[in-house]
């Protein structure tokens, strides 16, 4: 079986980090983009990545067209967020996210989420 590939939507360079160090100590292979210009360039290539993690934090209303690209390319995709921003997080939801973890991220949590994503052929 293939290693899955994720993809990281993530604007602040610290929370990238964690979050890879976390899945690729889990196997999973990670590449990161943190704007929008970055994702529309990876998409443009033939192979996608399997499933998408998307932090709303520090994006504001482009989520909305970086959501709708992933939902073009027919990735799925999670998103991560803040308490206090529900009003992304639902505009995330509505564009075609799978799901929401609200932050902190229980990485258990979402390791169990993307093994049954993937699993469930979702990618």
């Amino acid at each position: 079986m293939l290693v899955p590939e994720i993809l990281l939507v993530i604007r602040k360079r610290g929370n990238i980090r964690v979050l890879r160090q976390a899945l690729e100590a889990h196997k999973l292979t990670c590449v990161e983009v943190s704007s929008k210009e970055a994702l529309e360039g990876l998409l443009e290539k033939p192979l996608c990545p399997d499933l998408a993690l998307v932090d709303v934090s520090g994006f504001g209303e482009s989520i909305k067209s970086m959501c709708e690209l992933l939902q073009q390319k027919e990735i799925p995709f999670i998103v991560l967020s803040a308490k206090g921003e529900l009003s992304l997080s639902n505009q995330a939801l509505y564009h075609g996210a799978a799901s929401i973890l609200e932050k902190p991220i229980i990485k258990p949590l979402l390791l169990k989420l993307i093994r049954r994503m993937v699993h469930a052929g979702a990618c």
